[in-house]
Protein backbone atom coordinates (compact mmCIF):
# COMPACT_ATOMS: atom_id res chain seq x y z
CA UNK A 1 0.00 0.00 0.00
CA UNK A 2 0.65 3.53 -0.13
CA UNK A 3 2.01 3.43 3.32
CA UNK A 4 3.44 0.35 4.01
CA UNK A 5 5.69 0.13 6.74
CA UNK A 6 8.69 -0.89 5.50
CA UNK A 7 10.89 -0.96 8.91
CA UNK A 8 7.93 -2.86 10.54
CA UNK A 9 8.36 -5.58 7.47
CA UNK A 10 12.23 -5.65 7.22
CA UNK A 11 12.58 -6.14 10.90
CA UNK A 12 11.03 -9.66 10.82
CA UNK A 13 8.56 -8.47 13.98
CA UNK A 14 5.13 -10.93 13.95
CA UNK A 15 2.82 -8.78 12.30
CA UNK A 16 -0.54 -11.11 13.14
CA UNK A 17 -1.07 -13.54 15.33
CA UNK A 18 -1.68 -17.25 13.66
CA UNK A 19 -5.46 -19.02 13.86
CA UNK A 20 -3.37 -21.34 16.40
CA UNK A 21 -2.55 -18.72 18.81
CA UNK A 22 -5.88 -16.59 18.35
CA UNK A 23 -7.00 -20.25 19.71
CA UNK A 24 -4.68 -20.56 22.27
CA UNK A 25 -5.66 -17.34 23.60
CA UNK A 26 -9.30 -18.11 23.92
CA UNK A 27 -8.98 -21.29 25.76
CA UNK A 28 -6.13 -19.47 28.29
CA UNK A 29 -9.22 -16.76 29.01
CA UNK A 30 -11.28 -19.25 29.86
CA UNK A 31 -9.40 -20.78 32.69
CA UNK A 32 -10.49 -21.62 36.10
CA UNK A 33 -7.20 -22.88 37.70
CA UNK A 34 -5.56 -20.97 40.04
CA UNK A 35 -2.61 -22.06 41.86
CA UNK A 36 -1.99 -19.27 44.08
CA UNK A 37 -5.42 -19.36 45.42
CA UNK A 38 -5.23 -23.25 45.69
CA UNK A 39 -2.37 -22.18 47.97
CA UNK A 40 -4.22 -19.53 49.60
CA UNK A 41 -1.40 -17.10 48.57
CA UNK A 42 -4.12 -14.84 46.74
CA UNK A 43 -5.78 -12.49 48.92
CA UNK A 44 -9.28 -10.34 48.71
CA UNK A 45 -8.29 -6.53 47.90
CA UNK A 46 -11.74 -5.65 46.35
CA UNK A 47 -12.67 -3.14 49.56
CA UNK A 48 -10.06 -1.10 48.18
CA UNK A 49 -11.08 1.67 46.28
CA UNK A 50 -9.12 1.06 43.43
CA UNK A 51 -7.98 4.21 40.11
CA UNK A 52 -6.79 3.12 37.11
CA UNK A 53 -5.37 5.97 35.17
CA UNK A 54 -4.40 6.06 31.33
CA UNK A 55 -4.13 7.52 28.42
CA UNK A 56 -8.22 7.77 26.70
CA UNK A 57 -6.99 5.03 23.78
CA UNK A 58 -5.14 2.55 26.05
CA UNK A 59 -6.89 -0.64 25.43
CA UNK A 60 -3.93 -2.60 27.84
CA UNK A 61 -4.65 -1.39 31.30
CA UNK A 62 -1.66 -3.18 33.47
CA UNK A 63 -1.63 -1.10 36.54
CA UNK A 64 -3.90 0.16 39.28
CA UNK A 65 -3.69 2.52 42.62
CA UNK A 66 -5.39 2.65 46.05
CA UNK A 67 -4.67 3.89 49.23
CA UNK A 68 -4.61 2.26 52.57
CA UNK A 69 -5.23 3.62 56.00
CA UNK A 70 -2.81 2.09 58.64
CA UNK A 71 -3.88 2.58 62.21
CA UNK A 72 -1.64 2.25 64.46
CA UNK A 73 -1.23 1.41 68.13
CA UNK A 74 -0.31 5.15 69.09
CA UNK A 75 -3.50 6.32 67.97
CA UNK A 76 -2.05 7.70 64.66
CA UNK A 77 -2.09 6.70 61.04
CA UNK A 78 -0.43 6.37 58.23
CA UNK A 79 -1.02 5.55 54.32
CA UNK A 80 0.12 2.71 52.72
CA UNK A 81 -0.05 3.00 48.75
CA UNK A 82 -0.93 -0.48 46.83
CA UNK A 83 0.13 -0.73 43.10
CA UNK A 84 -1.98 -3.75 41.54
CA UNK A 85 -0.35 -4.55 38.64
CA UNK A 86 -2.50 -7.23 35.92
CA UNK A 87 -1.44 -10.87 36.77
CA UNK A 88 -0.71 -11.63 33.44
CA UNK A 89 1.44 -15.03 34.64
CA UNK A 90 -1.58 -16.39 36.33
CA UNK A 91 -3.74 -16.63 32.43
CA UNK A 92 -0.30 -17.07 30.67
CA UNK A 93 1.67 -19.48 33.05
CA UNK A 94 5.39 -20.27 31.66
CA UNK A 95 4.46 -23.82 30.43
CA UNK A 96 1.49 -22.30 28.84
CA UNK A 97 1.21 -21.57 24.52
CA UNK A 98 -0.19 -18.05 25.66
CA UNK A 99 3.85 -17.55 26.93
CA UNK A 100 5.70 -18.89 23.71
CA UNK A 101 3.33 -16.71 21.69
CA UNK A 102 4.60 -14.02 24.00
CA UNK A 103 8.40 -15.59 23.58
CA UNK A 104 7.91 -15.09 19.65
CA UNK A 105 7.51 -11.42 20.45
CA UNK A 106 9.34 -10.36 23.42
CA UNK A 107 7.57 -7.09 23.72
CA UNK A 108 4.67 -4.65 22.35
CA UNK A 109 5.45 -2.23 19.79
CA UNK A 110 4.23 0.88 19.34
CA UNK A 111 3.66 2.68 16.04
CA UNK A 112 1.99 5.97 14.55
CA UNK A 113 -0.81 3.62 13.15
CA UNK A 114 -1.61 1.95 16.25
CA UNK A 115 0.00 -1.07 18.54
CA UNK A 116 1.47 -4.38 17.32
CA UNK A 117 0.43 -6.32 20.64
CA UNK A 118 2.70 -8.82 22.58
CA UNK A 119 -0.76 -11.00 23.18
CA UNK A 120 -4.06 -11.24 21.26
CA UNK A 121 -6.27 -8.86 21.98
CA UNK A 122 -8.55 -11.30 23.67
CA UNK A 123 -6.19 -12.27 26.12
CA UNK A 124 -4.84 -9.00 26.95
CA UNK A 125 -8.35 -7.59 27.48
CA UNK A 126 -8.95 -10.74 29.56
CA UNK A 127 -5.47 -9.95 31.40
CA UNK A 128 -6.55 -6.31 31.61
CA UNK A 129 -8.01 -3.95 34.99
CA UNK A 130 -11.32 -3.20 33.64
CA UNK A 131 -13.54 -0.98 35.72
CA UNK A 132 -16.18 -2.74 37.71
CA UNK A 133 -15.07 -6.05 36.80
CA UNK A 134 -13.23 -8.13 39.51
CA UNK A 135 -9.48 -8.89 38.28
CA UNK A 136 -6.50 -10.87 39.32
CA UNK A 137 -3.22 -9.16 40.09
CA UNK A 138 0.00 -8.88 41.81
CA UNK A 139 -0.40 -5.95 44.08
CA UNK A 140 2.68 -4.62 46.58
CA UNK A 141 1.78 -2.29 49.50
CA UNK A 142 4.39 -0.09 50.84
CA UNK A 143 4.44 2.85 53.36
CA UNK A 144 6.53 5.93 53.18
CA UNK A 145 9.36 7.82 55.53
CA UNK A 146 9.11 11.57 56.06
CA UNK A 147 12.02 11.68 53.79
CA UNK A 148 9.93 10.08 50.50
CA UNK A 149 12.41 7.11 51.23
CA UNK A 150 10.45 3.53 51.25
CA UNK A 151 10.21 1.84 54.95
CA UNK A 152 11.63 -1.99 53.45
CA UNK A 153 9.78 -2.97 56.68
CA UNK A 154 7.04 -2.20 55.02
CA UNK A 155 6.44 -3.85 51.90
CA UNK A 156 3.99 -6.33 50.95
CA UNK A 157 3.85 -8.50 47.97
CA UNK A 158 0.84 -11.07 47.16
CA UNK A 159 -1.22 -12.06 44.67
CA UNK A 160 -4.52 -10.79 45.16
CA UNK A 161 -8.25 -9.89 43.59
CA UNK A 162 -9.20 -6.61 43.47
CA UNK A 163 -11.83 -4.44 41.91
CA UNK A 164 -11.39 -0.88 39.76
CA UNK A 165 -13.77 1.58 40.84
CA UNK A 166 -12.74 4.22 38.32
CA UNK A 167 -11.29 3.94 35.14
CA UNK A 168 -9.51 7.57 34.77
CA UNK A 169 -7.84 9.23 32.11
CA UNK A 170 -4.83 11.71 32.73
CA UNK A 171 -7.01 14.82 31.34
CA UNK A 172 -9.68 13.83 33.65
CA UNK A 173 -7.53 13.21 36.68
CA UNK A 174 -5.89 16.41 36.15
CA UNK A 175 -9.49 18.41 36.01
CA UNK A 176 -10.35 16.08 39.44
CA UNK A 177 -7.16 17.33 41.18
CA UNK A 178 -7.47 21.36 39.90
CA UNK A 179 -10.93 21.84 40.74
CA UNK A 180 -10.46 20.29 44.33
CA UNK A 181 -12.15 17.00 43.85
CA UNK A 182 -9.18 15.20 44.16
CA UNK A 183 -8.55 16.71 47.62
CA UNK A 184 -12.17 15.81 49.04
CA UNK A 185 -14.58 13.31 47.46
CA UNK A 186 -11.65 11.88 45.71
CA UNK A 187 -9.51 12.31 48.30
CA UNK A 188 -7.16 9.35 47.74
CA UNK A 189 -5.83 10.93 44.53
CA UNK A 190 -4.75 14.21 46.41
CA UNK A 191 -3.12 12.06 48.99
CA UNK A 192 -1.52 9.78 46.37
CA UNK A 193 -0.14 13.09 44.23
CA UNK A 194 1.76 14.11 47.77
CA UNK A 195 3.04 11.00 48.01
CA UNK A 196 4.32 11.29 44.69
CA UNK A 197 5.44 14.72 44.91
CA UNK A 198 7.72 13.80 48.27
CA UNK A 199 8.92 11.38 46.13
CA UNK A 200 10.19 12.99 43.10
CA UNK A 201 11.83 15.30 45.74
CA UNK A 202 13.62 12.22 46.99
CA UNK A 203 14.90 11.18 44.06
CA UNK A 204 15.90 14.53 43.07
CA UNK A 205 17.81 14.70 46.04
CA UNK A 206 19.41 11.34 45.59
CA UNK A 207 20.73 12.73 42.09
CA UNK A 208 18.28 11.92 39.70
CA UNK A 209 18.06 13.33 36.26
CA UNK A 210 15.05 15.52 36.79
CA UNK A 211 17.33 17.18 39.47
CA UNK A 212 20.05 17.78 37.38
CA UNK A 213 17.91 18.43 34.07
CA UNK A 214 15.53 20.45 35.03
CA UNK A 215 13.85 21.71 31.81
CA UNK A 216 14.04 18.20 29.21
CA UNK A 217 13.27 18.40 25.49
CA UNK A 218 9.83 17.79 24.75
CA UNK A 219 9.43 14.88 22.67
CA UNK A 220 6.77 14.46 20.10
CA UNK A 221 4.16 11.52 19.83
CA UNK A 222 2.84 11.04 15.95
CA UNK A 223 -0.77 9.47 15.89
CA UNK A 224 -2.28 8.48 12.15
CA UNK A 225 -5.82 7.71 12.56
CA UNK A 226 -8.33 6.89 9.82
CA UNK A 227 -9.89 10.10 8.17
CA UNK A 228 -12.77 9.65 5.18
CA UNK A 229 -12.15 13.85 3.73
CA UNK A 230 -8.39 12.62 3.40
CA UNK A 231 -7.59 12.00 0.33
CA UNK A 232 -5.69 8.77 1.62
CA UNK A 233 -8.21 8.13 4.32
CA UNK A 234 -5.54 8.81 7.33
CA UNK A 235 -5.02 12.03 9.51
CA UNK A 236 -1.91 12.65 10.98
CA UNK A 237 -1.39 14.30 14.38
CA UNK A 238 1.14 15.71 16.55
CA UNK A 239 1.79 15.60 20.35
CA UNK A 240 4.59 17.30 22.01
CA UNK A 241 5.25 16.86 26.00
CA UNK A 242 7.98 17.21 28.08
CA UNK A 243 8.65 14.53 30.71
CA UNK A 244 9.26 16.91 33.97
CA UNK A 245 9.66 20.21 34.53
CA UNK A 246 12.10 21.13 37.36
CA UNK A 247 11.03 18.18 39.20
CA UNK A 248 7.25 19.87 39.59
CA UNK A 249 4.56 19.29 37.52
CA UNK A 250 2.07 22.05 37.23
CA UNK A 251 -1.61 23.04 35.54
CA UNK A 252 -4.23 25.22 35.98
CA UNK A 253 -3.80 28.30 37.13
CA UNK A 254 -0.22 27.58 38.13
CA UNK A 255 3.22 28.02 35.90
CA UNK A 256 3.06 26.26 32.63
CA UNK A 257 5.85 24.23 30.55
CA UNK A 258 5.99 25.92 27.12
CA UNK A 259 9.12 26.54 24.75
CA UNK A 260 11.83 29.00 25.57
CA UNK A 261 10.99 31.03 22.46
CA UNK A 262 6.98 31.27 24.29
CA UNK A 263 5.27 29.28 21.21
CA UNK A 264 2.68 27.36 22.82
CA UNK A 265 3.29 23.93 21.07
CA UNK A 266 4.58 22.13 24.67
CA UNK A 267 1.60 20.30 26.42
CA UNK A 268 1.96 21.18 29.70
CA UNK A 269 3.42 18.56 32.08
CA UNK A 270 0.12 16.52 34.21
CA UNK A 271 -0.13 16.27 37.74
CA UNK A 272 -1.60 12.86 36.74
CA UNK A 273 1.41 12.27 34.84
CA UNK A 274 3.88 12.50 38.20
CA UNK A 275 1.43 10.37 39.93
CA UNK A 276 1.63 7.76 37.92
CA UNK A 277 5.09 7.62 36.89
CA UNK A 278 6.70 8.40 40.63
CA UNK A 279 4.23 5.10 41.60
CA UNK A 280 5.25 2.99 39.25
CA UNK A 281 9.25 3.98 40.09
CA UNK A 282 8.57 3.36 43.57
CA UNK A 283 6.92 -0.13 42.65
CA UNK A 284 10.73 -0.59 40.93
CA UNK A 285 12.65 0.41 43.37
CA UNK A 286 10.11 -1.38 46.19
CA UNK A 287 10.17 -5.05 44.54
CA UNK A 288 13.96 -5.33 44.67
CA UNK A 289 14.09 -4.12 48.09
CA UNK A 290 11.88 -7.13 48.68
CA UNK A 291 14.10 -9.19 46.80
CA UNK A 292 16.75 -8.48 48.86
CA UNK A 293 14.97 -9.12 52.29
CA UNK A 294 13.80 -12.24 50.89
CA UNK A 295 17.44 -13.40 50.31
CA UNK A 296 18.07 -12.48 53.71
CA UNK A 297 15.22 -14.82 55.08
CA UNK A 298 16.31 -17.73 52.66
CA UNK A 299 19.95 -17.32 54.03
CA UNK A 300 18.50 -18.41 57.74
CA UNK A 301 16.03 -20.77 56.49
CA UNK A 302 19.40 -23.18 54.56
CA UNK A 303 21.11 -22.90 58.19
CA UNK A 304 17.95 -25.81 59.50
CA UNK A 305 18.83 -28.77 57.57
CA UNK A 306 16.28 -30.87 59.87
CA UNK A 307 13.46 -29.50 57.64
CA UNK A 308 12.38 -30.96 54.11
CA UNK A 309 12.17 -27.68 51.28
CA UNK A 310 12.72 -27.01 48.10
CA UNK A 311 15.34 -24.89 46.77
CA UNK A 312 13.89 -21.47 46.57
CA UNK A 313 16.27 -18.97 44.80
CA UNK A 314 15.29 -15.14 43.50
CA UNK A 315 16.96 -14.02 40.60
CA UNK A 316 15.79 -10.36 39.09
CA UNK A 317 16.97 -8.57 36.40
CA UNK A 318 17.78 -5.17 37.91
CA UNK A 319 18.58 -2.63 36.03
CA UNK A 320 21.34 -0.32 37.29
CA UNK A 321 23.13 3.27 35.67
CA UNK A 322 26.77 4.14 36.47
CA UNK A 323 27.00 8.20 37.72
CA UNK A 324 28.27 10.93 35.37
CA UNK A 325 32.28 10.22 34.46
CA UNK A 326 33.01 14.18 35.31
CA UNK A 327 36.97 13.24 36.60
CA UNK A 328 37.52 12.19 32.87
CA UNK A 329 35.70 14.77 31.09
CA UNK A 330 36.64 17.50 32.87
CA UNK A 331 36.59 20.04 29.73
CA UNK A 332 33.02 19.08 28.76
CA UNK A 333 31.82 19.44 32.53
CA UNK A 334 32.80 23.09 32.38
CA UNK A 335 31.11 23.45 29.32
CA UNK A 336 28.48 22.08 30.61
CA UNK A 337 28.05 24.56 33.94
CA UNK A 338 28.63 27.05 31.74
CA UNK A 339 25.27 25.86 29.61
CA UNK A 340 23.77 25.84 32.80
CA UNK A 341 24.62 29.15 34.12
CA UNK A 342 24.07 31.14 30.98
CA UNK A 343 20.67 28.84 30.53
CA UNK A 344 21.03 29.01 26.84
CA UNK A 345 17.88 28.25 25.17
CA UNK A 346 15.58 27.95 28.27
CA UNK A 347 17.79 25.21 29.12
CA UNK A 348 17.47 23.07 26.20
CA UNK A 349 21.00 23.95 24.91
CA UNK A 350 21.83 22.50 28.68
CA UNK A 351 19.79 19.07 28.07
CA UNK A 352 21.35 18.62 24.69
CA UNK A 353 24.64 18.63 25.86
CA UNK A 354 24.19 16.85 29.13
CA UNK A 355 23.38 13.77 27.53
CA UNK A 356 27.08 12.64 26.12
CA UNK A 357 27.44 12.14 30.01
CA UNK A 358 24.66 9.69 30.57
CA UNK A 359 26.05 6.01 30.47
CA UNK A 360 23.85 3.17 29.24
CA UNK A 361 21.34 1.57 31.60
CA UNK A 362 22.76 -2.08 32.25
CA UNK A 363 20.77 -5.41 33.22
CA UNK A 364 22.55 -7.96 36.15
CA UNK A 365 21.72 -10.49 39.12
CA UNK A 366 23.11 -7.65 41.40
CA UNK A 367 21.02 -5.15 42.77
CA UNK A 368 22.85 -2.06 42.23
CA UNK A 369 22.10 1.82 42.23
CA UNK A 370 20.59 3.54 39.07
CA UNK A 371 21.77 6.79 39.06
CA UNK A 372 19.45 8.36 36.66
CA UNK A 373 16.83 7.40 38.58
CA UNK A 374 18.41 8.26 41.95
CA UNK A 375 17.34 4.83 43.05
CA UNK A 376 19.35 2.00 45.30
CA UNK A 377 17.86 -0.64 42.92
CA UNK A 378 15.26 -0.67 40.32
CA UNK A 379 13.54 -3.74 38.31
CA UNK A 380 10.87 -3.29 35.77
CA UNK A 381 7.81 -5.47 36.16
CA UNK A 382 4.58 -3.12 35.68
CA UNK A 383 3.84 -3.76 32.26
CA UNK A 384 3.86 -7.69 32.06
CA UNK A 385 1.43 -7.30 29.24
CA UNK A 386 3.32 -5.68 27.38
CA UNK A 387 7.21 -6.73 27.87
CA UNK A 388 8.49 -10.11 28.21
CA UNK A 389 10.96 -9.14 30.85
CA UNK A 390 8.42 -7.58 33.15
CA UNK A 391 6.34 -11.00 32.21
CA UNK A 392 9.09 -13.18 33.57
CA UNK A 393 9.46 -11.55 36.74
CA UNK A 394 6.36 -11.87 37.62
CA UNK A 395 6.88 -16.00 36.79
CA UNK A 396 9.70 -15.21 39.15
CA UNK A 397 7.62 -13.73 41.88
CA UNK A 398 4.96 -15.95 42.11
CA UNK A 399 7.17 -19.74 41.80
CA UNK A 400 9.07 -18.27 44.49
CA UNK A 401 5.97 -17.33 46.78
CA UNK A 402 4.37 -20.83 46.01
CA UNK A 403 7.63 -22.76 46.81
CA UNK A 404 7.74 -20.68 50.09
CA UNK A 405 4.00 -21.92 50.45
CA UNK A 406 4.66 -25.26 50.04
CA UNK A 407 7.46 -25.15 52.59
CA UNK A 408 5.50 -23.84 54.67
CA UNK A 409 3.34 -26.74 54.45
CA UNK A 410 5.97 -29.34 54.64
CA UNK A 411 7.33 -27.87 57.76
CA UNK A 412 3.73 -28.44 59.48
CA UNK A 413 3.97 -32.01 57.88
CA UNK A 414 0.49 -30.84 56.07
CA UNK A 415 -0.60 -32.29 52.94
CA UNK A 416 0.26 -30.51 49.31
CA UNK A 417 -2.98 -29.46 47.76
CA UNK A 418 -4.71 -31.32 45.18
CA UNK A 419 -4.03 -29.02 41.18
CA UNK A 420 -0.82 -27.79 41.64
CA UNK A 421 1.74 -29.18 38.81
CA UNK A 422 5.81 -28.61 38.83
CA UNK A 423 5.89 -25.67 35.99
CA UNK A 424 3.47 -23.53 39.14
CA UNK A 425 6.48 -24.32 41.60
CA UNK A 426 9.25 -24.07 38.79
CA UNK A 427 10.76 -27.44 40.36
CA UNK A 428 9.81 -30.91 41.40
CA UNK A 429 6.55 -30.96 43.00
CA UNK A 430 7.05 -32.77 46.08
CA UNK A 431 4.58 -36.01 47.23
CA UNK A 432 3.73 -37.61 50.49
CA UNK A 433 5.46 -40.70 50.94
CA UNK A 434 3.43 -43.54 50.69
CA UNK A 435 2.46 -44.91 54.57
CA UNK A 436 4.25 -41.58 56.04
CA UNK A 437 0.78 -40.44 56.83
CA UNK A 438 -0.17 -40.87 60.89
CA UNK A 439 -3.52 -41.01 62.06
CA UNK A 440 -4.25 -37.30 62.44
CA UNK A 441 -3.21 -36.77 59.04
CA UNK A 442 0.60 -35.54 59.58
CA UNK A 443 3.08 -36.54 56.77
CA UNK A 444 5.99 -38.05 58.26
CA UNK A 445 8.23 -37.80 54.91
CA UNK A 446 7.65 -36.36 51.37
CA UNK A 447 9.64 -37.20 47.70
CA UNK A 448 11.40 -34.60 47.24
CA UNK A 449 14.09 -34.05 44.06
CA UNK A 450 17.46 -35.29 45.59
CA UNK A 451 19.26 -32.65 42.79
CA UNK A 452 17.06 -29.64 43.91
CA UNK A 453 16.61 -28.23 40.63
CA UNK A 454 14.63 -25.21 40.12
CA UNK A 455 14.00 -24.01 36.39
CA UNK A 456 16.32 -20.88 35.82
CA UNK A 457 14.68 -17.99 33.95
CA UNK A 458 16.51 -16.75 30.87
CA UNK A 459 16.01 -12.73 30.97
CA UNK A 460 17.51 -12.07 28.28
CA UNK A 461 15.64 -14.45 26.23
CA UNK A 462 14.46 -12.70 22.66
CA UNK A 463 16.18 -9.64 24.11
CA UNK A 464 17.03 -8.74 20.26
CA UNK A 465 13.48 -7.95 19.56
CA UNK A 466 13.19 -5.61 22.01
CA UNK A 467 16.39 -4.06 20.81
CA UNK A 468 15.24 -4.08 17.62
CA UNK A 469 11.73 -2.72 18.11
CA UNK A 470 13.23 0.48 19.18
CA UNK A 471 14.68 2.04 15.86
CA UNK A 472 11.61 0.55 14.31
CA UNK A 473 9.54 2.25 16.31
CA UNK A 474 11.80 5.72 15.67
CA UNK A 475 11.72 4.90 11.83
CA UNK A 476 7.93 4.85 11.65
CA UNK A 477 7.89 8.12 14.06
CA UNK A 478 10.06 9.21 11.69
CA UNK A 479 7.94 8.75 8.17
CA UNK A 480 5.22 9.82 9.75
CA UNK A 481 6.61 13.50 10.91
CA UNK A 482 7.76 13.74 7.43
CA UNK A 483 5.05 12.49 5.65
CA UNK A 484 2.97 14.98 8.13
CA UNK A 485 5.77 17.96 6.75
CA UNK A 486 4.84 16.87 3.24
CA UNK A 487 1.21 17.46 3.59
CA UNK A 488 1.65 20.80 5.18
CA UNK A 489 3.35 21.94 1.71
CA UNK A 490 1.34 20.21 -0.13
CA UNK A 491 -1.92 21.82 1.20
CA UNK A 492 -0.26 25.34 1.08
CA UNK A 493 1.03 27.78 -1.95
CA UNK A 494 2.65 29.71 0.87
CA UNK A 495 6.05 28.84 2.20
CA UNK A 496 5.70 26.62 5.05
CA UNK A 497 7.76 27.93 7.96
CA UNK A 498 9.16 26.15 10.92
CA UNK A 499 10.44 28.08 14.30
CA UNK A 500 13.76 26.55 15.37
CA UNK A 501 16.05 26.54 18.06
CA UNK A 502 19.57 25.80 18.20
CA UNK A 503 20.55 23.26 20.62
CA UNK A 504 24.10 22.60 20.02
CA UNK A 505 27.02 22.10 17.39
CA UNK A 506 28.10 18.64 15.61
CA UNK A 507 30.48 19.87 13.26
CA UNK A 508 32.21 23.01 13.69
CA UNK A 509 34.26 22.60 10.12
CA UNK A 510 30.92 21.78 8.22
CA UNK A 511 29.03 24.42 10.25
CA UNK A 512 26.20 21.61 10.94
CA UNK A 513 24.35 21.91 14.04
CA UNK A 514 21.70 20.06 16.05
CA UNK A 515 18.30 21.98 15.89
CA UNK A 516 15.00 21.82 17.54
CA UNK A 517 11.69 21.81 15.35
CA UNK A 518 9.40 23.61 17.80
CA UNK A 519 6.21 22.48 16.11
CA UNK A 520 7.22 19.12 15.51
CA UNK A 521 8.93 17.91 18.50
CA UNK A 522 11.81 17.29 16.33
CA UNK A 523 15.72 17.42 16.93
CA UNK A 524 17.47 17.43 13.32
CA UNK A 525 20.59 18.45 12.05
CA UNK A 526 21.02 21.66 9.60
CA UNK A 527 24.02 22.63 7.79
CA UNK A 528 24.08 26.20 8.70
CA UNK A 529 23.97 28.83 5.57
CA UNK A 530 24.74 32.18 7.94
CA UNK A 531 28.00 30.05 9.15
CA UNK A 532 28.17 29.92 12.99
CA UNK A 533 25.22 30.34 14.83
CA UNK A 534 24.64 31.02 18.98
CA UNK A 535 23.63 28.31 21.32
CA UNK A 536 19.86 28.90 22.29
CA UNK A 537 19.52 31.06 19.64
CA UNK A 538 16.42 31.22 17.30
CA UNK A 539 15.81 30.36 13.49
CA UNK A 540 12.79 30.80 11.29
CA UNK A 541 13.61 27.69 8.22
CA UNK A 542 11.44 26.12 5.64
CA UNK A 543 12.00 22.82 3.64
CA UNK A 544 14.27 22.22 0.98
CA UNK A 545 12.73 18.89 0.68
CA UNK A 546 11.32 16.11 2.29
CA UNK A 547 11.12 12.31 1.01
CA UNK A 548 9.70 10.17 3.66
CA UNK A 549 9.67 6.93 2.26
CA UNK A 550 13.67 7.84 1.62
CA UNK A 551 13.65 9.62 5.49
CA UNK A 552 15.10 12.53 4.31
CA UNK A 553 14.41 15.99 5.53
CA UNK A 554 16.45 19.14 5.01
CA UNK A 555 15.73 22.71 5.65
CA UNK A 556 16.83 26.34 4.62
CA UNK A 557 16.07 29.83 5.71
CA UNK A 558 12.85 31.09 5.56
CA UNK A 559 12.54 34.69 3.91
CA UNK A 560 10.09 35.50 6.67
CA UNK A 561 8.88 34.29 10.10
CA UNK A 562 5.99 32.24 10.95
CA UNK A 563 2.39 34.82 11.28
Amino acid sequence: SLHEDLALLRSGFPTHFTVEEEQAAFTASLMTNDPDEILGLRKDLRHFKTYTIDGASTSEIDDGLSLEVIEKTDGTRSHRFWIHIADADHWAPRYSDVFKSAMRRGTSVYLPTGGRPMFPSIMSSTMSLKARYNSRALSLGVELLPDGSIDESSIVLVPSLIRVDYRLTYDEVDDMLAEGVGYSEEWELGAMLDAAMKRRTHRIECGSNEGWIPNPIPQASVFVKPDENAADQLSISINIEASHNSGLNQTGGAMLLTNPSGSDFVKPVSQSFLLVTEMMVMAGEAVGKWKIRCDEQQKQLAEDDDIPKLGNELVFPFRSQNPPDWKSREREAIVLDSLRERNEGGGYCYAWFARRFFHPAKIGNEPLPHHGMGLDCYVQWTSPIRRLSDLQVHSAIKRYLRRERVNELMKEAREIPVGLSAGDLGCYLPEAKEDSIDEEGKIGEYILDPDQREEQIDYKANMGLVIAARPLQRKSQAYWTYEYVRRRIESTPDEVVFECMVLGCVDSDRDQYSIYVHELGLEHRYLSERGTLKLGQTIWLKVASVYPRMELLTFTMASRKQG
